[in-house]
């Protein structure tokens, strides 16, 4: 198997703890905990679902889920919670082997009794199903569930409390609880008849290790209603489900079996990207977003338009483009897309975000072969509502053209590019005045809008925006390029170029219309390879500058400064490969594809299968953030794309 781990890996703590799963059913609910059912996160749990009622915002309803078995009155319980300076119990004992596959599943094996655990969640709906089944020569066991609940918002802890309700109503076979007002109910089910025992007690002080890795708050208190006891007979598989609506519990066995036959392998690092990606679309309430990452990130709009043309790439869905399109269209505000994707808050903007609409419709024409006459007559409206409001600014004053032709970053409450840490409300980085990638990424759109309204002959949009390129280009080298020492500068303002060494200039060079000569692009990527680039992706920041910052560890500030001040991001390489790709052809593709190959080693050593939101600048570049994440994952498939196109259509040479 490809994703698969050995029992000397999984007693392993140290190694298991750090490894986890995510399973979605692509409405925006997930399940995410470690290789071992151990929480580790506020963010783990088996049963996370947004919930209308507060603001469409995922709240934890079943945090775990305890399995004992009982063999001639013995009990072997294979459950494992951390609390402070200690582990109990400690099932992870028992586990002799795991794997990912097209769904996760473990076996344990103690008293000579094996049993395995199979866990899927389902899509489009609130459910999750847990299979078990009893292997080996035992005729049956007892088999007893513990159910831990929550019933919170991701980000928050909870604690004992006399509010919850912990009475219980009957259910077939099961249970229905409802802790809070407010709350969907949870019903707990089994395909198998089962003896529930009502002894509601809360369990004190579980601890989370990453949370206190990062500071702050790090224990909970979590409610056990009681447990279910039922008797388990070999290879007569016995379904747990946990809901927000009540099942039909003689369908529970099909219901798994159908979704394991429905699910796509992931047997190979092509086939774990694809499935990690169609886990970022989310299709809830007529609309089609893109998620940008798991556990804790929502839709933004930046995010969207980078990992959309990957995320269909990977699933083969030319209509997902337009999908996504149709459904950001309905945000957009004064001609700007906003910077998060939610109809319960107030827009905002940030610099570059709507810009980047241009670029995702450039991919779109590429792949799906789209004539641009077709894309100006659908688009037409949309994107000279962008080109307006960045000229004129009056939707987004702070972010507007200057008379040089260029676009200006006013100094601003928040960060306004995808560098956008903070502490305590404080940006890490002040990236003000005039910013590479947003100029580049504004003669890009400018540049392309004129194309596509010659392709469908709007002489009216080519009068008005035609000496705008030449102008926009100059300003853009007087202002940027360093002549002295061959790069772009990161941001200008008064007259200052802050010649930070760092990865957007790679944005500038790979654009379809870049304001930079092929010489000036090649001194930038000799630049960027030496300094830059690692086995994970492009660093924020050259080590070489006395703010760099190796790893993500220390102080709260010292980790969200890691991020951008020297943190590898994933989604930066494809810019860079496309850039040599074009610069050297096919001489470049072993080089790209050593470097794909070095991305594919690391899906087993943090979200499994998955790519992660950003690793260290140092090696062994261990990944931090959210376990999956969008844009990385998407702009990997799209590299991949770049490489077999360029192979394709450079065969015959």
């Amino acid at each position: 198997m490809y994703l698969n781990f050995k029992q000397r890996d999984l007693v392993n703590l140290e190694f298991a703890l750090q490894r986890e799963i995510l399973g979605t059913n692509r409405e925006g609910g997930y399940l995410s905990t470690t290789l071992n059912f151990c929480n580790t996160s506020r963010y783990h749990g088996l049963l996370i679902v947004p919930i209308d009622e507060f603001s469409g915002r995922n709240h934890l309803l079943l945090s775990s889920l305890d399995e004992t078995i009982i063999i001639n009155d013995k009990e072997f319980n294979f459950g494992i919670h951390q609390y402070p300076d200690t582990f109990y119990p400690k099932g992870h004992k028992y586990i002799i082997s795991s794997e990912l596959n097209k769904y996760y599943s473990i076996t344990y094996q103690v008293a000579g009794v094996s049993l395995r655990k199979d866990i899927i969640m389902l899509h489009k709906q609130p459910q999750v199903l847990i299979r078990y089944t009893l292997l080996g020569t035992h005729d049956s066991v007892c088999l007893r569930l513990k159910p831990f609940l929550a019933f919170r918002d991701i980000h928050q802890l909870c604690k004992e409390n006399h509010v919850a309700d912990t009475n219980y109503q009957k259910a077939p076979q099961g249970i229905a609880v409802k802790l809070y007002e407010g709350f969907p109910t949870l019903y707990m089910q089994l395909s198998k008849k089962n003896d529930f025992r009502h002894n509601p007690h809360w369990y004190k002080n579980i601890q989370y290790s990453k949370d206190k890795e990062r500071g702050g708050d790090n224990q909970e208190d979590l409610l056990v209603p009681g447990d279910f006891e039922l008797t388990l007979t070999r290879e007569k598989p016995v379904i747990f489900s946990a809901s927000t609506t009540e099942e039909d519990v003689k369908k529970l066995v099909k219901e798994f079996d159908h979704a394991a036959q429905e699910r796509a392998p992931r047997d190979s690092f092509e086939n774990c990207l694809k499935y990690a990606s169609g886990q970022f679309v989310i299709e809830k309430l007529n609309e089609t977003r893109i998620k940008s990452g798991y556990p804790w990130h929502l839709s933004y709009g930046r995010n969207t338009f980078i990992s959309l043309p990957g995320i269909a790439i990977a699933t083969g869905n030319t209509s997902l483009f337009e999908q996504v399109i149709e459904s950001m269209q309905q945000y957009q505000k004064g001609g700007l897309f906003p910077r998060l994707i939610s109809s319960h808050v107030a827009p905002e903007f940030n610099a570059d975000g709507s810009l980047w609409l241009f670029w995702t419709l450039q991919q779109y024409e590429r792949w799906a072969k789209v004539p641009q006459r077709m894309l100006w007559k659908k688009y037409r409206n949309t994107l000279i509502a962008v080109l307006e409001a960045y000229r004129d600014g009056r939707t987004f004053p702070q972010v507007h053209m200057e008379e040089n032709k260029l676009i200006y970053n006013q100094r601003y409450h928040r960060p306004l590019t995808w560098m956008n840490g903070t502490i305590n409300e404080v940006p890490i980085l002040e990236r003000n005045g005039y910013v590479v990638e947003v100029n580049a990424l504004w003669y890009n759109a400018v540049c392309y809008a004129l194309d596509l309204a010659k392709a469908g002959k709007d002489r009216e949009f080519i009068a008005q925006w035609k000496d705008y390129p030449k102008e926009i280009q100059e300003q853009f080298l007087l202002t940027f390029w360093n002549e002295q020492k061959s790069y772009l500068a990161d941001t200008q303002d008064d007259g200052k170029q802050d010649l930070s060494i760092r990865p957007n200039q790679v944005i500038a060079c790979a654009l379809n219309y870049s304001p930079l000569k092929e010489s000036q692009k090649k001194s930038i990527i000799d630049l960027v390879k030496k300094k830059l680039l690692t086995e994970r992706g492009l660093r924020t920041l050259a080590p070489d500058d006395k703010r760099y910052r190796a790893r993500c560890e220390g102080s709260m500030q010292e980790q969200e400064e890691a991020i951008y001040q020297g943190g590898t991001h994933t989604w930066l390489l494809s810019f860079y490969i496309e850039t040599c790709l074009n610069l050297y052809g096919k001489d470049f593709i072993p080089k790209a594809e050593e470097l794909l190959d070095k991305i594919d080693e690391d899906i087993l050593n943090y979200g499994i299968g998955l790519i992660s939101e950003f690793y260290d600048g140092n090696p062994p570049y261990s990944g931090h953030g959210c376990i999956s994440q969008a844009r990385n994952t998407a702009e990997i498939i799209r590299s991949i794309y770049l490489i077999n196109s360029y192979k394709e259509n450079n065969s015959h040479k």
